[in-house]
């Protein structure tokens, strides 16, 4: 059902705010370039604080990002600072969507994003079981984002970190939607 683009590749090496350790970048955005679609519509439900939910039936219309990443996962932990940095220099149409997963409440999401600097990212989670359910009980490596289509389905998926810093990183995502939409 999810096949998978390929693993994160080493392109290069910038610095992380964790420990002061220099970590790998991932692979180029571009590296979602959308296949035909490989699910049924996704229909997450997505808590947030204050007891807030989203659907993500209610993004059908234009292809959308959906970012799995954990707070107990290293390397999502080394490419949130990045993907912080391409959410905010987006703005708020930003077709990213962050969710933690298996990591705690939604309070507890947005303290450990603000422990790190990472308040400017979207507090959303779901349940690791959620995942498994959709996944077929694949077992998913995450980091993992998933290239969505403007009918909820899957279009591509890329397995470990992606270069957000990259300076030709919203070019490509912007290529990607054009072309998932075409």
């Amino acid at each position: 059902m999810f096949g998978t683009l390929g693993l994160a590749v080493a392109v290069g090496y910038g610095a992380s705010k964790f420990a002061g350790t220099v970590v790998r970048r991932g692979m180029p955005i571009d590296r979602l370039m959308p296949g035909k679609a490989v699910s049924a519509p996704v229909g997450f439900v997505l808590s947030g604080p204050d007891g807030a939910h989203d659907v993500l039936a209610s993004r059908r219309g234009a292809p959308f990002l959906l970012h799995v990443w954990a707070t107990w996962c290293s390397p999502c932990r080394h490419e949130l600072p990045g993907l912080a940095a391409f959410m905010t220099a987006w703005g708020p149409d930003c077709p990213v969507v962050p969710v933690a997963v298996s990591s705690g409440s939604p309070e507890e999401i947005r303290a450990f994003l603000e422990r790190n600097d990472l308040g400017g990212l979207p507090v959303w989670t779901m349940a690791g079981e959620a995942l498994k359910v959709w996944s077929a009980n694949r077992a998913l490596a995450i980091p993992v984002t998933f290239l969505i289509d403007g009918a909820g389905r899957i279009r591509a998926t890329a397995a470990g970190s992606l270069d957000w810093a990259a300076p030709e990183a919203p070019a490509a995502l912007r290529r990607v939607l054009a072309a998932t939409s075409a």
